[in-house]
């Protein structure tokens, strides 16, 4: 069954991408014209939801029942559907929009519904697998550590759900209402990624064959869970979850809780780390590593409501992403879908990751001039920094979408040779 999860999220991650692409040019000058204003919004939250959330969800549960060798078919088919759900809601661009933080949402019943019925699934599988993540939520293997601390975030996420709803308000007004009900498990979420990175981290060192143990830092992820408890407090203790003073305070806990000890864990795997830039597992390594301390930095540095909050995020979730398209590539060989990786899989990660590298300092620059989030065109400014930092943008999302363009019709050539040879 985790070769499921396995085509779910490589599928999840290719149309999201085709959409970032859609996004990113209805962004840049000159070309922008091309793409209908209307439609924007649709791919935006289509990207979001199906590129970051379905698609590192499922390969987070493609995770677990690796790790922990059980796996619920009743799991995979509601997500499965969800999926479908999602997908099709925001290609045909049917219901009203709204551009909230952490799930973007179409208030339509196809997408709702969609949404239910995955994250439904995805309940299912860490409740079925969360014995066994207690068991090793203080082991001496940092990639059982992770993982283990990854279940009871995914937990954590759902039962937030409960306090953010009660606390959401009038569903009729629409935008404060799905921006109350995703805030706090938004933020769980990435302390859940925040495990599947470190997860992700010390299987390529694995892969290189540098295996360790861990020492103190066993005991770090438990801050993860701490951290993530009280965001759970943010819709109890505010009447509103998402006021001046509960924004500041879920930030200081994202940042303490999550950032320090992510910090301890990358040296940590920098200490063993010797770059070979041929190897497709070291180069992703290196490069993860430097989008999400460039992620990190962005944040730190300080950042508004404007392009920098897109290049923080997508700093530090493409560092995950690329992390998982490298140990894809061992999955392809593991499931047997090929005896021998291309020469394509040496340059993939340096397209994709340079790429990123260019869209997210082309967003921050733009954003430092005050260039606006979740905006279509470039008819807000005149500005030269601006229109200059959004082709830099341009030219690093082509790099980009041709690297995951890339990664997804390999990964999918390379299962359907294998099946017709089968067949």
């Amino acid at each position: 069954m985790d070769k499921k999860w396995f085509l779910l999220s490589i599928v999840s991650l290719g149309l999201g991408g085709f959409l970032a692409f859609v996004v990113a040019m209805a962004r840049t000058p000159g070309v922008y014209k091309y793409f209908p204003p209307g439609y924007f919004y649709y791919a935006l939250i289509g990207h979001v939801d199906l590129a970051i959330v379905i698609f590192l969800l499922s390969f987070t549960i493609l995770i677990w029942s690796r790790t922990y060798k059980k796996d619920l078919k009743l799991a995979f088919y509601l997500s499965f559907l969800g999926f479908m759900g999602v997908a099709l809601s925001s290609f045909l661009g049917k219901g009203i929009a709204v551009s909230n933080n952490y799930l973007p949402t179409i208030v339509h019943p196809l997408f709702l519904s969609g949404i239910v019925l995955y994250f439904l699934g995805f309940t299912l599988h860490a409740l079925l697998v969360s014995k066994e993540a207690l068991l090793t939520l203080f082991s001496k293997e940092p990639i059982k550590n992770s993982v283990a601390t990854s279940v009871i975030l995914g937990l954590l996420m759902m039962v937030a759900v409960i306090p953010s709803y009660l606390r959401a308000g009038d569903p009729s007004n629409i935008y404060i209402f799905y921006e109350r009900l995703f805030w706090t498990p938004g933020h769980i979420h990435q302390f859940l990624n925040g495990a599947i990175l470190l997860y992700a981290w010390y299987y390529l060192l694995h892969l290189l064959g540098k295996d360790k143990e861990l020492g103190f830092l066993r005991f770090v992820n438990i801050s993860f869970i701490l951290f993530a408890l009280l965001m759970l407090l943010v819709p109890v203790l505010y009447s509103d979850p998402i006021s001046r003073n509960a924004k500041i305070f879920t930030e200081i806990s994202y940042a303490v809780g999550l950032g320090i000890p992510m910090f301890l864990h990358a040296f940590n795997v920098i200490r063993d780390m010797r770059w070979d830039w041929k190897n497709p597992f070291s180069s992703a390594l290196f490069i993860s590593l430097c989008l999400y301390f460039l992620g990190v930095f962005i944040a730190y540095a300080g950042i508004k409501a404007d392009l920098r909050v897109p290049a923080h995020y997508h700093g530090t979730v493409t560092s995950l992403t690329l992390a998982l398209m490298a140990i894809s590539y061992k999955l392809l060989r593991e499931y047997g879908y090929t005896k021998k990786l291309s020469t394509l899989t040496k340059i993939q990660p340096y397209l994709y990751g340079v790429g990123m590298i260019m869209f997210i300092l082309g967003l921050y620059f733009a954003g430092r001039e005050g260039a606006p989030r979740k905006t279509y065109g470039t008819g807000y400014t005149q500005d030269p920094t601006v229109l200059a930092s959004l082709i830099i943008m341009g030219v690093g999302t082509m790099m980009a979408v041709i690297g995951g363009v890339l990664f997804v019709l390999y990964i999918l050539k390379s299962v359907l040779m294998y099946h017709e040879d089968k067949g």
